[in-house]
């Protein structure tokens, strides 16, 4: 009689349990809802319509498994479970594990590696026609362009990433600079060779991000460099100045966000000039691209008044570009950098105002397609 009692009440003491226990735990501080960043949205509220109760379900599934009281120490036993006892990512779709701990995004770069959005023939037609209408307006102008194409982290640690990796044995970007050699022999600049040379003298990608570090800001900066001073012989852009390296301890990154282990770490080096000479001035307030998530970082400024007859540098970038900004800001006279939601537009209205005496472009090799869309 006792046990039928039980199990007649059971059901119900479980119940009051689930909903009570939260509210225990919080009065006694014990970490029940702590939310980690999870590179997405998180659905906190849910709203009934009327006219599309078919939603319902699954919004409210969605809401309650992200407000779910123990949602943080079961992911946390989810995650180090996947990564310790079986060593694979907690979400191979978002990210996989190397070699040697370094990690590396799933997704459109898997793509892009195994050869899946190679450029057709009418693709690569395409972007003839966008740089002919490009370097037109540009030339009118007398402003030379540049494109810097940075590679991904597979592209230059390719012996760090796992053995079940596809690789093709083509390369769109270089398919695409052969296209365009004829028409615009000194329009793409691309580092992945210089970045291959370096890789293991020094480390150039962070192994918990998917970004390229400042040491491969500061050998791409070269490569264009280089460049600029044929560009502009008669023009004083000066060498590099001096500085040093300091580490920094840093547990960030996308990857360090997708796996959720909180013990991994790794060192980055920031470049620290010696004698810094410019300044980031007022802005110039060229309005941001409407709904752009960063539009505190759409606009950045710099002006080194110490040197004379230099050249003014319009980027246009998209978050590689910014491992560069240590070095042109002291090495051009005014450098303004643009983000303009990965875009890439040419932005006339900047130009016209800005008057720059070189465009230089510069984005990830999974985004040149961008320079094709008509964003309005």
């Amino acid at each position: 009689m006792e046990k039928s009692k039980f199990i007649k009440y059971q059901l119900p003491i479980i119940f009051i349990l689930i909903i009570v226990t939260p509210a225990v735990l919080g009065f006694l501080g014990l970490d029940g809802f702590n939310r980690k960043d999870e590179n997405r949205a998180f659905k906190d509220s849910i709203s009934i319509n009327i006219n599309r109760l078919d939603d319902f379900p699954s919004d409210f599934e969605a809401f309650a498994a992200d407000n779910f009281y123990f949602r943080t120490p079961f992911l946390d036993i989810f995650h180090r479970t996947k990564y310790f006892v079986f060593n694979i990512s907690p979400h191979p779709d978002k990210a996989v594990i190397g070699q040697d701990g370094w990690f590396f995004k799933a997704g459109i770069e898997l793509e892009v590696l195994s050869g899946k959005l190679d450029f057709s023939p009418e693709t690569l037609n395409d972007f003839t026609k966008e740089w002919k209408e490009r370097t037109a307006y540009l030339q009118e102008r007398n402003i030379p362009v540049f494109w810097i194409i940075a590679p991904m982290k597979h592209r230059v640690y390719t012996d760090k990433l796992p053995y079940n990796i596809q690789l093709s044995q083509n390369n769109r970007i270089t398919a695409l600079k052969d296209h365009l050699s004829k028409d615009f022999p000194h329009l793409i600049i691309d580092p992945l060779s210089a970045l291959r040379a370096k890789k293991d003298s020094a480390k150039l990608y962070f192994k918990l991000d998917n970004h390229w570090n400042d040491q491969a800001g500061y050998i791409t900066f070269q490569l264009l460099h280089k460049q600029l001073k044929k560009e502009f012989p008669n023009k004083n852009i000066i060498d590099i100045p001096s500085f040093h390296w300091e580490k920094e301890l840093i547990q960030k990154g996308y990857h360090y966000n997708v796996m959720g282990i909180k013990e991994l770490s790794e060192f980055q080096e920031n470049p620290v000039m010696d004698n810094p000479k410019s300044i980031e001035p007022e802005k110039y307030g060229f309005p941001p691209i409407p709904g752009f998530a960063y539009p505190w970082s759409y606009e950045n400024r710099y002006v080194n008044d110490s040197i004379a007859n230099g050249i003014r540098v319009l980027f246009i970038r998209d978050s590689f570009g910014e491992v560069i900004r240590p070095f042109a800001r002291e090495v051009f006279s005014e450098s303004l950098f643009i983000f303009d939601a990965w875009q890439f537009k040419l932005n006339e209205e900047i130009i016209e105002q800005y008057k720059p005496d070189v465009v230089v472009f510069i984005g990830l090799e999974t985004n040149p397609e961008n320079f094709l869309k008509d964003y309005k």
